[in-house]
């Protein structure tokens, strides 16, 4: 009994087709029990995957023909945590159930789950935690880990009757170590916190693979403990398992299967296994053998098993997958627009264009909103392009309504009448849904209803879509000013929102948001903008921005990552890009020495480092684009002057030949301090430029907005020499790590790649010599030290600053940086940019 989406419907939702169903509340309680449960945990996990997919409909074949929705009831026994969530309705021969999305803050965790499927031991008895307590239970692992007084947190010090605790576990710790036991022989001791007794069934294998997932999952999770199969759990007496009935090797055999195949989740760097001992003890009777208890001791784990993966689900390509315990604790683990009194269109640039463009255009989307009396309407070339699908030819422009009491509609105009557009038009709204409610956090019920107009050549319209919508339930209106500020905000996410690197770095899905600017360049119709020079201050988000404009590139002119283009000047930044799997990244140098025949756009970045020695790079670029003169690529380049470290000719085109040119002038990567202390050093950069710097492009630092708020940390700091840098830059090391920090987090930045090489060994020698009272000997070993080639990895960098260029780190050293004195400031900008949160600028006398 298969779930399947149901790509032929006419909602423009994720439907789950859940099959057959018998409903109403005396025929399902003659059913057969078996059948009964099966068809209720379909419909569960249909429920909870549209719970956790951003909503939609589960629809399902009613069996019974005589069955009547409100005559005979549903029969349905659902969990508690489903209240709220579903809308339920019969339409002929179908039982629909219109699910909405899951609201974390209402729920208190991020997403919906049947079963954890986490236990733990609760006096003396197995228990399964709830959502909420998996999430305290996870939390207070990570926070373990932080502690270096891992004793303060022992329950041993808070439980009440701990010696009572201490007596059983040391029997049962006893009887463990013993060889033999007597057939009815009395153990002085019961079931508890570390102890349970289970009796043999009829089919030992059986037995194994139904109780022991839990009980190892449990004491795993709680202080370790013994399990003793064999012994009754009331009467404490050995029974044991007869001789004949049990094959010792082959019963060990599935023990040991089962307890290695229980998914585990590591938030520490050992990924140790789960430790356990398996003995079988012999149970004698008058002095010959009758059988065997088997005891199984488990230690205690230093992070979290499961008995078997969470029962959570979620609709994904086309498929409802259940999450295995990285997804599931990944996705746990992960928290004001005003509205108009009249009907707005927004953004002004774009409907502008758009009406001057298509006469006919404005008469129809007037005429549309005519039966509005207040609400916003926000115009987009292509809605498609916005929520990452490719962009149809012959779509004018989309345009969604918000407007209180109705549901939201995506309104999309055409110039050509084709087969395939209402399926588009219908695919677009599901996922505008969609990633309003996963990405945009939108937490009411929603839908986008879909409406398709041609707009003809006598400028008159046609309506293409179905005049009879698909009619939800009037729960689903944006029915209070409070659900349309909440979609207004979720709405700002989508259009704003990228995936931020943090998201490698901590497991878990991290949005960040684009700055006015950057949305405004990202929003650019790029047919009409093929080259366009971008000036960034440094921490500005010119790399973002490219790749951002690269994934518009490959979703508007249909493209492969093999027909865009990044390129660079340094390999691990090529490295980075290269990682987003959106694009082909090279080097300048290898761009140089190729022909790139398939490549039809360019995106350059770091520009301001680029040179001439290999040949004239620009003038390839634009041939390269320039191939179709009817219709050449797009070629955008930026660059930061500001950064430039070195003295020879960048191979750019004159600054007043750089058109058309655009600037970003909000810094939003540094904390407050180091945000200070860059203005001063851009100061000195824009008073003593370098020679091969234009001058009037140094004057946008006038312009520059820096972020507020943020905390950091800077300190300059002289050392007597280098091995006491060295030894004092390991002491600060370990300090981070004490403080939550990690390796990942830490770059050592020097001013040539060939001083890398002569501290790296100084500094590992310097991190192992430190001495580990306050950090554990085995996790210092563990501290990796390499070059940026893989930055997104966990270790300390150590690389120089022009190969770190368009990287970051949140803790960055500079070490003793020297260089040219006319390129000094602009070096010491680039090394000092580098860091988001903490800047150590180390100096040795000369």
């Amino acid at each position: 009994m298969s779930l399947k989406v149901d790509l032929e419907t006419n909602f423009a939702e994720c439907v789950l087709n859940a099959g057959k169903i018998i409903l109403g509340d005396t025929q399902r309680k003659e059913m057969n029990p078996e059948l009964r449960e099966k068809q209720r945990k379909n419909i569960l996990k249909a429920i909870c995957a549209l719970l956790n997919s951003g909503g939609g409909v589960v629809k399902a074949e009613i069996e019974n023909k005589d069955y009547n929705y409100e005559i005979h009831g549903v029969g349905l026994t659902m969990p508690s945590i489903f209240k709220g969530y579903l809308d339920e309705m019969q339409q002929g021969e179908l039982f629909l159930i219109f699910v909405r999305s899951w609201n974390a803050d209402a729920s208190g965790v991020r997403i919906a789950t049947l079963c954890s499927n986490l236990c733990y031991r609760y006096r003396a008895s197995t228990d399964v935690m709830d959502s909420k307590e998996a999430l305290a239970f996870l939390k207070g692992k990570t926070q373990t880990l932080r502690n270096t007084d891992s004793s303060s947190l022992s329950p041993h010090k808070v439980q009440v009757g701990v010696r009572n605790e201490y007596n059983i576990r040391a029997s049962a710790a006893a009887v463990f170590a013993r060889t033999q036991l007597q057939y009815l022989e009395k153990l002085n001791f019961t079931n508890s916190l570390h102890v349970e007794f289970k009796m043999f069934s009829t089919e030992e294998s059986q037995c194994f693979h139904q109780s022991l997932p839990s009980c190892v999952s449990a004491f795993a999770n709680t202080e370790g403990g013994y399990i003793f199969f064999g012994v009754h759990d009331e009467t404490h007496e050995v029974i044991g398992c007869e001789k004949e009935k049990i094959d010792l090797d082959m019963l060990k055999a599935c023990i040991d299967s089962c307890i290695r195949n229980l998914p585990v989740h590591h938030f520490c760097t050992q990924k140790h296994e789960i430790k356990y001992a398996v003995k079988f003890l012999e149970v004698h009777n008058q002095g010959t053998l009758h059988g065997y208890v088997c005891a199984v001791k488990v230690e205690q784990f230093c992070c979290a098993v499961f008995s078997k993966m969470p029962s959570s689900w979620q609709v994904k390509d086309n498929c409802v997958k259940q999450l295995d315990a990285k997804q599931w604790i990944a996705w746990m683990m992960e928290a004001d627009p005003v509205l108009p009194d009249r009907m707005v269109y927004t953004p002004e640039s774009i409907y502008k264009e758009l009406f001057s463009t298509h006469k006919g255009l404005k008469n129809l989307i007037n005429k549309e909103m005519h039966s509005f009396s207040q609400g916003i309407l926000i115009f987009s070339r292509s809605w498609a392009v916005d929520v990452g699908l490719q962009e149809k030819q012959g779509v004018i422009c989309d345009a969604l309504l918000l407007s209180q009491n109705n549901t939201p509609r995506l309104y999309t105009i055409l110039s050509e009448c084709d087969p395939s557009w209402k399926g588009y038009s219908r695919t677009v709204a599901r996922v505008l849904k969609q990633t309003l409610v996963n990405t945009g956090g939108y937490t009411g019920k929603l839908c986008v209803t879909p409406l398709i107009f041609l707009l003809n050549p006598d400028n008159t319209a046609t309506t293409l879509h179905d005049l009879d919508l698909q009619i939800y339930p009037n729960s689903y209106n944006l029915r209070t000013t409070q659900h349309m500020e909440a979609l207004l905000r979720s709405l700002v996410i989508v259009l704003l929102g990228f995936r931020s690197f943090l998201s490698e770095e901590l497991g878990s899905e991290v949005f960040s948001l684009l700055t006015d600017k950057q949305y405004e360049l990202l929003s650019k119709n790029i047919r009409m903008t093929r080259e366009l020079f971008v000036h960034g201050l440094p921490g500005s988000g010119k790399t973002i921005l490219a790749l951002r404009i690269m994934e518009k590139i490959r979703n508007v002119f249909h493209c492969q990552p093999d027909d865009i283009l990044y390129i660079c000047e340094n390999q691990p930044l090529k490295n980075f890009v290269s990682q987003r799997h959106v694009c082909q990244a090279v080097t300048r140098k290898t761009f140089m020495k190729n022909d790139f025949q398939k490549i039809k756009h360019i995106i350059i970045d770091e520009a301001q480092n680029f040179r001439t020695e290999d040949g004239d790079w620009y003038e390839k670029a634009k041939a390269i684009t320039q191939r179709k003169k009817d219709c050449p690529g797009i070629l955008w380049i930026f660059l930061d002057y500001f950064q430039t470290t070195h003295l020879s000719s960048s191979g750019l085109p004159a600054l007043t030949a750089q058109y058309p040119r655009e600037e970003l002038t909000r810094v939003i990567r540094n904390a407050d301090p180091i945000a200070k202390y860059l203005q001063e050093v851009m100061q000195e950069v824009r008073e003593n430029p370098p020679c091969n710097i234009p001058p009037a492009s140094l004057e946008m630092v006038h312009k520059a907005e820096w972020a507020q708020g943020i905390p950091g940390y800077v300190e300059i700091m002289e050392y007597l020499d280098m091995e006491d840098m060295v030894f004092q830059v390991a002491k600060k090391c370990h300090f981070l790590f004490r403080n939550g920090y990690s390796p990942k987090d830490i770059a050592v930045l020097f001013s040539k790649a060939s001083e890398v090489e002569i501290y790296k060994d100084k500094l590992l020698r310097a991190m192992r010599k430190r001495n580990t009272s306050q950090l554990d000997g085995e996790s210092d070993l563990l501290v990796q030290i390499q070059d940026a080639s893989d930055i997104m990895a966990n270790h300390i960098v150590l690389d120089s600053v022009r190969r770190f260029s368009g990287l970051e780190r949140n803790i960055v050293f500079g070490f003793n940086l020297t260089a040219e004195p006319d390129i000094f400031h602009n070096l010491l900008l680039c090394l000092a940019s580098r860091a988001k949160k903490h800047l150590y600028i180390l100096k040795v006398p000369i």
